[in-house]
């Protein structure tokens, strides 16, 4: 599986252009445009590596790097800001990198790899949930598309498409055979280099909820 990143901007423009960069290189991306929502995710997924905009409105990435590494001590931060002024002492304090942005500059990428190289090096790769990989053919339906479910945990799931498809934000997932409708939360979509398929991972949006426990019985039940 390649390095998932959380990518933090409140300017939208820069946060998709970074993370179609990212992507073209083969990174999972999860992206927030905002500190809440930035924080929500590190509170359900474990990346490899953070990479956040000073700049976040009321917040800054300052304060979301010190939330991030006083959760996950060892995680990788990399900060970005138009000039390095007055910024350097703190980022140094914290022991993340500062990129100046624009990010298609030459240094951006070769201190993605470093980053990700130096987490990789400390700790292997961390799961929430021990997953299941899925060896037969399991179908689901998101909306009215048809999907493949690849593997499955109590936490949530990978799912893969034959064509190109546009994942909303949150969804349900149908399990058809399994009788199980499930509410899901996107966190990454990604183009599989040996299939072609559309690959997208997601979390269970809720627990402790009916639907919740069905979707646990189901995999209870797999094999």
């Amino acid at each position: 599986m390649p390095p998932l990143i959380l990518l933090v901007d409140a300017d939208r423009a820069e946060l998709r252009k970074t993370e179609a960069l990212l992507s073209d290189h083969g990174y999972l991306v999860a992206i927030a445009d905002s500190y809440q929502r930035g924080r929500r995710l590190l509170d359900s997924v474990t990346p490899d590596l953070l990479i956040t905009s000073v700049r976040l409105n009321v917040y800054n990435g300052l304060q979301l790097a010190s939330k991030s590494l006083a959760a996950h001590p060892t995680l990788p931060v990399i900060l970005t800001h138009p000039s390095d002024s007055a910024l350097a002492e703190e980022i140094d304090r914290l022991g993340a990198t500062l990129i100046i942005k624009p990010l298609e500059n030459p240094g951006f990428l070769p201190a993605v790899q470093a980053a990700l190289e130096q987490n990789r090096s400390i700790q292997p790769a961390i799961r929430r949930w021990h997953r299941k990989r899925i060896t037969g053919l399991v179908e689901a339906r998101l909306a009215s598309s048809p999907a493949r479910i690849l593997d499955i945990s109590y936490g949530g799931l990978r799912l893969a498409f034959e064509d190109q498809h546009e994942v909303p934000p949150d969804f349900d997932v149908e399990v058809p055979t399994a009788g199980v409708t499930v509410k899901f939360h996107r966190i990454w979509t990604a183009r599989s280099s040996k299939t072609d398929e559309y690959w997208c991972g997601a979390e269970l949006v809720e627990t402790g909820t009916p639907a919740a426990d069905h979707w646990r019985e189901f995999i209870d039940s797999v094999n």
